[in-house]
């Protein structure tokens, strides 16, 4: 792995402390190097992929046996249903990840589902709040075991958790796809940060920088010298490890070997009664986390989408408007990472950096380093493809119109600049994400 400066890791433990275009018709997939931060003017345009069939539960090529034998052994713990038997917590989101990440296939989303988070005076921060849960904060359990396993837990009485009246904010969640997920973990520190620190030269309108919180690694050697986050809407988990493992106990109530998520879940705060939760011992090993982590680090990247005619023209409008300026097209992985994901190129379309979006996106409840207005640029890739509700809340449903015009702050130079489009050429900006 490439190192990160020295000063970033000071940073980083702080933090933790604290908190907490081509006008060429038969190009296809081109990046404009006067917009992207990191351009791909080096890189060799591959055939593009059929959607009809592509596997989206498909793992990455290259893998060797034993990597695809860890695939599915890893893929097995995600789909595996918990209930108060075999270690559900007492209060919980989901039983298995699969329920939230199943569409369109194993390690997608699901547009039914979204999570509820809030602060309070004693939990003013997400991070604060994972280490007190203080009134339940900062993650809203809205499921009990004793309303949904009465026969199981013939003791409990304990229901749901919702945000409570005195609460200061609150915040919808849905639910990313993970399609890809490994290749962004290993795109290098020193790429995300020198971006970050060349972004207004690239575009003076914008800004962006990392989203530094925690070392990565914590649990996972492979990811020891990763520090800024690139996982989360604000870009607080730097690891796949640790997203794993966060998820393990933010929606499943399940706590796992890991300094932020070994406590287990105290429902509204208060711990819960033997009489909830049966289970003795452990309900997920490390060494379960792990194969986790590696099936989804391991899910191939959404698939390219050919591009032609009005999606190939919106593709130019795209990078002419400067939204290329936030959502970089390509980067590429760490020649020192983990074999199969070195050296690949990742078409992405975001640059993993915090931005000010601006108020009418804020939420009040700080996470990470990122402030209330900030958001990690959301990755494009399939958002055509899957049917992911569209912004961090989901608000603009599957209205890409609606979802441009709720961008403000450092987006609102692009935004103004859609409004200005003819007709035509916003019809084909929209064809264009709708295909990627």
């Amino acid at each position: 792995m490439i190192k990160t400066p020295r000063h970033v890791v000071t940073l980083a433990a702080l933090g933790l402390l604290l908190g907490a275009c081509t006008s060429d018709d038969n190009s296809q997939n081109s990046a404009n190097t006067n917009t992207s931060v990191q351009t791909a003017q080096n890189s060799q345009d591959s055939p593009a992929l059929k959607l009809k069939t592509h596997d989206w539960s498909a793992p990455i090529d290259g893998l060797t046996p034993v990597q695809l034998a860890r695939f599915e052994q890893g893929k097995a713990i995600f789909e595996k249903v918990f209930t108060p038997s075999n270690g559900l917590g007492a209060v919980f989101n989901a039983q298995s990840c699969v329920e939230c990440h199943g569409q369109p296939a194993v390690g997608g989303t699901d547009p039914t589902k979204t999570i509820q988070r809030f602060t309070t005076v004693l939990a003013p921060h997400f991070s604060v709040g994972l280490d007190t849960q203080a009134d339940g904060a900062p993650h809203v359990h809205a499921r009990s075991v004793a309303t949904e396993f009465p026969d199981e837990v013939p003791g409990c009485v304990l229901g749901g958790e919702r945000v409570p009246p005195h609460a200061m904010a609150s915040t919808t969640r849905v639910t990313p796809h993970l399609f890809g997920i490994g290749l962004l973990e290993n795109i290098p520190d020193t790429t995300l940060i020198q971006n970050g620190l060349s972004s207004a030269e690239v575009n003076p309108e914008v800004s962006g920088r990392p989203g530094v919180m925690f070392p990565g690694g914590v649990n996972d050697p492979n990811a020891a010298d990763q520090l800024v986050g690139r996982l989360g809407a604000r870009g607080f988990v730097a690891d796949v490890q640790s997203f794993t493992q966060g998820a393990f106990s933010t929606e499943l109530g399940i706590a796992t070997f890991h300094p932020l998520f070994a406590a287990p879940v105290r429902p509204k705060g208060n711990l819960a009664t033997a009489d909830c939760t049966p289970f003795v011992g452990e309900a997920v090993s490390l060494s379960q986390t792990q194969a986790t982590a590696d099936f989804q680090r391991w899910l191939a990247p959404p698939p390219r989408p050919e591009l032609k005619g009005i999606t190939l023209r919106g593709q130019r409008v795209f990078n002419d408007i400067q939204c290329s300026s936030c959502h970089t097209p390509m980067m590429k992985t760490s020649a020192m990472a983990p074999a199969p994901l070195s050296d690949r190129e990742v078409w992405l379309y975001s640059d993993l950096l915090l931005h000010d979006m601006g108020e009418a996106l804020a939420d009040n409840a700080p996470e990470g380093l990122g402030l209330p207005t900030e958001w990690k640029t959301v990755p494009l890739w399939g958002v055509g493809q899957t049917d992911k509700p569209l912004l961090h809340d989901g608000r603009a449903g599957r209205d890409f119109t609606k979802a441009i015009e709720f961008h403000g702050g450092e987006a609102e130079g692009a935004k103004r600049r859609f409004q200005g489009l003819s007709p035509a050429d916003q019809a084909a900006l929209i064809a264009f994400l709708e295909k990627l």
